[in-house]
Protein backbone atom coordinates (compact mmCIF):
# COMPACT_ATOMS: atom_id res chain seq x y z
CA UNK A 1 0.00 0.00 0.00
CA UNK A 2 0.94 3.35 -0.83
CA UNK A 3 0.61 6.74 1.16
CA UNK A 4 1.25 10.16 0.61
CA UNK A 5 5.07 10.43 2.19
CA UNK A 6 6.13 6.22 1.33
CA UNK A 7 5.02 2.48 0.99
CA UNK A 8 3.78 -0.11 2.92
CA UNK A 9 4.02 -4.12 2.21
CA UNK A 10 2.64 -6.55 4.25
CA UNK A 11 3.14 -10.06 5.01
CA UNK A 12 1.44 -12.88 6.40
CA UNK A 13 2.84 -12.27 9.75
CA UNK A 14 5.14 -8.48 9.31
CA UNK A 15 3.96 -5.30 8.13
CA UNK A 16 6.96 -2.95 6.91
CA UNK A 17 6.80 0.88 6.30
CA UNK A 18 9.27 3.29 4.55
CA UNK A 19 8.81 6.94 4.38
CA UNK A 20 9.81 10.24 3.60
CA UNK A 21 10.20 12.53 7.00
CA UNK A 22 12.71 15.47 6.97
CA UNK A 23 14.63 14.54 4.15
CA UNK A 24 15.74 11.36 4.72
CA UNK A 25 13.83 7.74 4.52
CA UNK A 26 13.01 6.44 7.51
CA UNK A 27 11.73 2.73 8.12
CA UNK A 28 10.15 0.26 10.57
CA UNK A 29 8.62 -3.30 10.49
CA UNK A 30 6.17 -4.41 12.77
CA UNK A 31 4.76 -7.41 13.76
CA UNK A 32 0.64 -7.74 12.11
CA UNK A 33 -1.68 -6.86 14.56
CA UNK A 34 -3.95 -4.03 16.25
CA UNK A 35 -1.40 -1.73 17.48
CA UNK A 36 0.99 -1.87 14.21
CA UNK A 37 -2.02 -1.23 12.24
CA UNK A 38 -3.46 1.36 14.31
CA UNK A 39 0.48 2.84 13.45
CA UNK A 40 -0.08 2.95 10.20
CA UNK A 41 -3.67 4.04 10.06
CA UNK A 42 -2.56 6.65 11.16
CA UNK A 43 0.42 7.71 9.68
CA UNK A 44 -1.74 7.46 6.46
CA UNK A 45 -4.67 9.63 7.48
CA UNK A 46 -2.38 12.48 8.73
CA UNK A 47 -0.26 12.78 5.51
CA UNK A 48 -3.21 13.49 3.60
CA UNK A 49 -3.29 16.88 2.18
CA UNK A 50 -4.97 19.99 3.63
CA UNK A 51 -8.15 19.45 1.26
CA UNK A 52 -8.46 15.99 1.93
CA UNK A 53 -9.05 16.99 5.90
CA UNK A 54 -11.10 19.75 4.77
CA UNK A 55 -14.13 17.79 2.46
CA UNK A 56 -13.56 14.81 5.13
CA UNK A 57 -14.28 16.79 8.04
CA UNK A 58 -17.59 18.62 5.95
CA UNK A 59 -18.97 15.38 5.27
CA UNK A 60 -19.01 14.63 8.46
CA UNK A 61 -20.39 17.61 10.20
CA UNK A 62 -23.38 17.58 7.17
CA UNK A 63 -24.31 13.46 7.44
CA UNK A 64 -24.29 13.21 11.60
CA UNK A 65 -24.65 16.85 12.20
CA UNK A 66 -28.34 17.19 11.52
CA UNK A 67 -29.57 14.16 13.46
CA UNK A 68 -27.17 15.08 16.65
CA UNK A 69 -29.26 18.84 16.43
CA UNK A 70 -32.82 16.79 15.89
CA UNK A 71 -32.16 14.42 18.74
CA UNK A 72 -30.81 17.17 20.55
CA UNK A 73 -34.78 18.69 20.17
CA UNK A 74 -33.60 21.38 17.49
CA UNK A 75 -35.03 21.85 13.86
CA UNK A 76 -35.26 18.38 12.06
CA UNK A 77 -33.15 19.12 8.48
CA UNK A 78 -31.92 16.20 5.70
CA UNK A 79 -28.41 16.03 5.71
CA UNK A 80 -26.06 13.76 3.88
CA UNK A 81 -26.86 10.27 3.58
CA UNK A 82 -24.52 8.42 5.97
CA UNK A 83 -23.15 6.62 2.77
CA UNK A 84 -21.24 9.69 1.59
CA UNK A 85 -18.53 9.35 3.99
CA UNK A 86 -17.71 6.13 2.33
CA UNK A 87 -17.99 7.37 -1.19
CA UNK A 88 -15.47 9.94 -0.57
CA UNK A 89 -13.13 7.42 0.98
CA UNK A 90 -13.48 5.37 -1.85
CA UNK A 91 -13.78 7.76 -4.82
CA UNK A 92 -10.50 9.22 -3.38
CA UNK A 93 -8.58 6.50 -4.67
CA UNK A 94 -9.43 8.57 -8.57
CA UNK A 95 -8.09 11.47 -7.57
CA UNK A 96 -5.09 10.83 -5.71
CA UNK A 97 -2.17 13.69 -5.03
CA UNK A 98 0.52 13.33 -7.06
CA UNK A 99 2.74 12.70 -4.56
CA UNK A 100 0.74 9.65 -3.74
CA UNK A 101 0.85 8.97 -7.68
CA UNK A 102 4.29 8.68 -7.79
CA UNK A 103 4.95 6.23 -4.39
CA UNK A 104 1.93 3.91 -5.97
CA UNK A 105 3.73 3.75 -9.02
CA UNK A 106 6.95 3.01 -6.84
CA UNK A 107 5.19 0.38 -5.03
CA UNK A 108 4.52 -1.29 -8.58
CA UNK A 109 7.34 -1.80 -9.71
CA UNK A 110 8.57 -3.07 -7.00
CA UNK A 111 6.44 -5.65 -6.93
CA UNK A 112 6.59 -6.42 -10.95
CA UNK A 113 10.48 -6.87 -10.83
CA UNK A 114 11.46 -10.08 -11.24
CA UNK A 115 14.70 -10.05 -9.86
CA UNK A 116 16.08 -9.48 -6.71
CA UNK A 117 15.20 -5.82 -5.41
CA UNK A 118 18.09 -3.93 -4.17
CA UNK A 119 18.87 -0.31 -4.70
CA UNK A 120 21.75 -0.85 -6.90
CA UNK A 121 19.21 -2.70 -9.23
CA UNK A 122 17.10 0.79 -8.96
CA UNK A 123 17.33 1.56 -12.64
CA UNK A 124 16.25 -1.60 -13.75
CA UNK A 125 12.91 -1.62 -11.71
CA UNK A 126 12.16 2.09 -12.40
CA UNK A 127 11.39 0.51 -16.24
CA UNK A 128 9.43 -2.11 -14.79
CA UNK A 129 5.89 -2.80 -15.18
CA UNK A 130 3.69 0.26 -13.74
CA UNK A 131 0.81 -1.99 -13.64
CA UNK A 132 -0.49 -4.83 -11.12
CA UNK A 133 -2.93 -7.70 -11.50
CA UNK A 134 -3.59 -7.46 -7.81
CA UNK A 135 -3.87 -3.74 -7.39
CA UNK A 136 -6.43 -2.10 -4.66
CA UNK A 137 -7.92 -0.43 -7.39
CA UNK A 138 -9.30 -3.86 -8.67
CA UNK A 139 -11.19 -4.11 -5.34
CA UNK A 140 -12.65 -0.57 -5.80
CA UNK A 141 -13.86 -0.82 -9.55
CA UNK A 142 -15.56 -3.99 -8.09
CA UNK A 143 -17.13 -1.30 -5.04
CA UNK A 144 -18.25 1.30 -7.49
CA UNK A 145 -19.65 -1.25 -10.13
CA UNK A 146 -21.80 -3.01 -7.45
CA UNK A 147 -22.71 0.24 -6.07
CA UNK A 148 -24.37 1.22 -9.41
CA UNK A 149 -25.85 -2.27 -10.02
CA UNK A 150 -27.50 -1.71 -6.42
CA UNK A 151 -28.58 1.68 -7.18
CA UNK A 152 -30.08 1.48 -10.56
CA UNK A 153 -31.96 -1.90 -8.74
CA UNK A 154 -33.01 -0.43 -5.98
CA UNK A 155 -34.35 2.85 -8.29
CA UNK A 156 -36.32 0.33 -10.25
CA UNK A 157 -38.10 -1.41 -7.64
CA UNK A 158 -39.38 2.33 -6.66
CA UNK A 159 -40.83 3.44 -3.47
CA UNK A 160 -37.59 3.90 -1.66
CA UNK A 161 -36.36 7.20 -0.66
CA UNK A 162 -32.75 8.68 -2.12
CA UNK A 163 -31.20 8.46 1.04
CA UNK A 164 -32.06 4.96 1.10
CA UNK A 165 -31.27 3.93 -2.02
CA UNK A 166 -27.69 5.13 -1.38
CA UNK A 167 -27.30 3.96 1.87
CA UNK A 168 -28.06 0.42 1.56
CA UNK A 169 -26.34 0.39 -1.89
CA UNK A 170 -23.16 1.49 -0.59
CA UNK A 171 -23.33 -0.67 2.45
CA UNK A 172 -24.12 -4.00 -0.26
CA UNK A 173 -21.25 -3.43 -1.95
CA UNK A 174 -19.11 -2.80 0.45
CA UNK A 175 -20.33 -6.64 1.88
CA UNK A 176 -19.92 -7.41 -1.96
CA UNK A 177 -16.53 -6.25 -2.45
CA UNK A 178 -14.29 -8.53 -0.70
CA UNK A 179 -16.10 -11.70 -2.36
CA UNK A 180 -16.06 -10.41 -6.02
CA UNK A 181 -12.24 -9.40 -5.51
CA UNK A 182 -11.25 -12.76 -4.88
CA UNK A 183 -13.24 -13.74 -7.48
CA UNK A 184 -11.39 -10.94 -10.00
CA UNK A 185 -8.14 -12.22 -8.98
CA UNK A 186 -8.50 -15.65 -7.57
CA UNK A 187 -10.13 -18.16 -10.46
CA UNK A 188 -9.61 -18.88 -13.74
CA UNK A 189 -9.57 -16.12 -16.02
CA UNK A 190 -12.82 -15.37 -17.98
CA UNK A 191 -14.04 -12.22 -20.67
CA UNK A 192 -15.76 -10.89 -17.94
CA UNK A 193 -12.38 -11.35 -15.86
CA UNK A 194 -10.33 -9.33 -18.51
CA UNK A 195 -12.93 -6.92 -19.39
CA UNK A 196 -12.44 -5.77 -15.43
CA UNK A 197 -8.70 -6.03 -15.59
CA UNK A 198 -8.68 -3.78 -18.66
CA UNK A 199 -10.67 -1.25 -16.52
CA UNK A 200 -8.12 -1.75 -13.57
CA UNK A 201 -5.32 -1.17 -15.71
CA UNK A 202 -5.92 1.48 -17.78
CA UNK A 203 -7.17 3.74 -14.04
CA UNK A 204 -3.77 2.58 -12.70
CA UNK A 205 -1.45 3.35 -15.88
CA UNK A 206 -3.34 7.05 -16.47
CA UNK A 207 -5.72 7.72 -13.05
CA UNK A 208 -3.50 6.35 -9.74
CA UNK A 209 -0.09 5.76 -10.48
CA UNK A 210 2.59 8.47 -12.33
CA UNK A 211 6.08 7.59 -13.15
CA UNK A 212 8.28 7.89 -9.57
CA UNK A 213 11.31 9.45 -9.12
CA UNK A 214 14.62 7.81 -7.71
CA UNK A 215 13.86 8.82 -4.45
CA UNK A 216 10.31 7.28 -4.94
CA UNK A 217 11.51 3.87 -6.01
CA UNK A 218 14.38 4.28 -3.22
CA UNK A 219 11.49 4.27 -0.49
CA UNK A 220 9.93 1.68 -2.05
CA UNK A 221 12.72 -0.62 -1.86
CA UNK A 222 14.04 -0.15 1.47
CA UNK A 223 10.64 -1.43 2.53
CA UNK A 224 9.70 -4.16 0.52
CA UNK A 225 13.18 -5.54 1.45
CA UNK A 226 12.87 -4.70 5.27
CA UNK A 227 9.89 -6.99 5.17
CA UNK A 228 11.47 -9.79 2.99
CA UNK A 229 14.37 -10.09 5.51
CA UNK A 230 12.00 -10.63 8.05
CA UNK A 231 9.45 -13.61 6.28
CA UNK A 232 11.48 -14.04 3.27
CA UNK A 233 15.06 -13.99 3.54
CA UNK A 234 16.50 -16.37 1.14
CA UNK A 235 15.27 -13.65 -1.44
CA UNK A 236 17.55 -10.89 -1.25
CA UNK A 237 20.65 -12.54 0.27
CA UNK A 238 23.62 -13.54 -1.92
CA UNK A 239 24.13 -16.94 -2.76
CA UNK A 240 27.63 -18.26 -3.30
CA UNK A 241 28.98 -21.21 -4.87
CA UNK A 242 31.96 -22.91 -3.13
CA UNK A 243 35.05 -23.47 -4.76
CA UNK A 244 37.09 -26.19 -2.57
CA UNK A 245 40.07 -26.18 -4.72
CA UNK A 246 40.21 -22.36 -3.85
CA UNK A 247 42.79 -21.07 -1.27
CA UNK A 248 40.05 -18.68 0.97
CA UNK A 249 42.24 -15.69 2.33
CA UNK A 250 39.91 -13.39 5.14
CA UNK A 251 40.45 -9.90 5.21
CA UNK A 252 39.69 -7.75 8.17
CA UNK A 253 38.03 -4.38 7.79
CA UNK A 254 36.85 -1.03 9.58
CA UNK A 255 34.83 1.02 8.19
CA UNK A 256 32.76 4.63 9.27
CA UNK A 257 30.30 6.16 7.14
CA UNK A 258 29.35 10.00 8.04
CA UNK A 259 27.03 11.51 6.11
CA UNK A 260 27.39 15.48 5.64
CA UNK A 261 24.75 17.55 5.72
CA UNK A 262 22.46 15.68 7.21
CA UNK A 263 19.25 17.41 9.00
CA UNK A 264 19.60 15.29 11.95
CA UNK A 265 22.59 14.06 13.79
CA UNK A 266 21.35 10.70 14.70
CA UNK A 267 23.03 7.59 12.97
CA UNK A 268 20.83 5.03 14.14
CA UNK A 269 18.85 4.49 10.55
CA UNK A 270 21.95 4.25 8.94
CA UNK A 271 23.79 1.71 11.12
CA UNK A 272 20.28 -0.61 10.47
CA UNK A 273 20.78 -0.18 6.70
CA UNK A 274 24.25 -0.80 6.84
CA UNK A 275 23.25 -4.14 9.09
CA UNK A 276 20.22 -4.97 6.52
CA UNK A 277 22.55 -4.88 3.77
CA UNK A 278 25.15 -7.07 5.63
CA UNK A 279 22.72 -9.64 6.03
CA UNK A 280 22.47 -10.15 2.34
CA UNK A 281 25.72 -11.52 2.62
CA UNK A 282 25.27 -13.96 5.09
CA UNK A 283 27.65 -17.26 4.52
CA UNK A 284 30.29 -15.00 2.55
CA UNK A 285 31.19 -12.90 5.74
CA UNK A 286 31.24 -11.54 9.49
CA UNK A 287 30.44 -8.51 10.71
CA UNK A 288 30.27 -6.86 14.07
CA UNK A 289 28.20 -3.57 14.29
CA UNK A 290 29.40 -1.30 17.03
CA UNK A 291 28.16 2.09 18.23
CA UNK A 292 30.79 4.22 15.65
CA UNK A 293 31.99 1.75 13.20
CA UNK A 294 31.45 -1.69 11.80
CA UNK A 295 34.30 -4.38 11.66
CA UNK A 296 33.79 -6.52 8.56
CA UNK A 297 35.58 -9.71 7.92
CA UNK A 298 35.63 -11.26 3.98
CA UNK A 299 37.65 -12.43 0.86
CA UNK A 300 38.97 -9.33 -0.42
CA UNK A 301 36.73 -9.22 -2.88
CA UNK A 302 33.82 -9.29 -1.50
CA UNK A 303 35.28 -7.05 1.09
CA UNK A 304 35.36 -4.45 -1.68
CA UNK A 305 32.20 -5.06 -3.01
CA UNK A 306 30.56 -4.62 0.49
CA UNK A 307 32.56 -1.86 1.13
CA UNK A 308 30.98 -0.07 -1.81
CA UNK A 309 27.67 -0.94 -1.59
CA UNK A 310 28.19 0.32 2.36
CA UNK A 311 29.40 3.89 0.95
CA UNK A 312 26.58 3.82 -1.02
CA UNK A 313 23.48 3.83 1.30
CA UNK A 314 23.95 7.29 2.18
CA UNK A 315 22.84 8.67 -1.19
CA UNK A 316 20.20 6.45 -1.90
CA UNK A 317 18.15 8.22 1.14
CA UNK A 318 18.92 11.81 -0.68
CA UNK A 319 22.80 12.92 0.95
CA UNK A 320 24.79 15.05 -1.46
CA UNK A 321 28.19 14.49 0.55
CA UNK A 322 29.65 11.08 2.01
CA UNK A 323 32.47 10.54 4.14
CA UNK A 324 33.90 6.75 4.44
CA UNK A 325 36.64 5.56 5.95
CA UNK A 326 38.19 2.30 5.60
CA UNK A 327 40.99 0.80 7.61
CA UNK A 328 41.96 -2.78 6.49
CA UNK A 329 43.42 -5.62 7.87
CA UNK A 330 45.29 -8.04 5.37
CA UNK A 331 47.82 -11.19 7.02
CA UNK A 332 49.35 -12.98 4.13
CA UNK A 333 51.48 -14.24 6.30
CA UNK A 334 49.48 -16.43 8.41
CA UNK A 335 45.17 -17.79 8.67
CA UNK A 336 43.89 -15.47 11.21
CA UNK A 337 39.75 -14.40 11.61
CA UNK A 338 38.29 -11.86 13.85
CA UNK A 339 37.48 -14.02 16.69
CA UNK A 340 41.09 -15.45 17.04
CA UNK A 341 42.34 -11.81 16.82
CA UNK A 342 39.96 -10.57 19.34
CA UNK A 343 40.88 -13.50 21.87
CA UNK A 344 44.42 -13.10 21.26
CA UNK A 345 43.80 -9.62 22.50
CA UNK A 346 41.55 -10.43 25.49
CA UNK A 347 44.05 -13.03 26.86
CA UNK A 348 46.83 -10.33 27.00
CA UNK A 349 44.42 -7.61 28.28
CA UNK A 350 43.61 -10.55 31.25
CA UNK A 351 47.47 -11.02 31.83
Amino acid sequence: MSFQKGVMFMGKRYIACSYEKDGRIRTWVKPVNGKSMSAAGKLVFLSMPLWYHIILGLLVLFTLGPPVIEAAGGPGTDGLPLAAILLFLAGTHFYFPRELRKYHGAEHKVFSYRDRVSALNRKQIMKAEITNRHCSTNAIVMYFFMFTLLSASLAVIGGIGIHTVINVSAAGALILMPVLTYWLNRTKETMVHRLFFRISFWLQRYVTTKQPEEHHINTAIRSYRRLVFKEFPQKVREKRKPNKKERISMVTADVSVIPVGKATTSESEQIAAVHDLLKEYEGKLTFEVNAVSTVIEAELSVLFEVLRKIHELPFHDGVKRVATNIRIDDRRDKEDSMEEKKKRVTEKANN
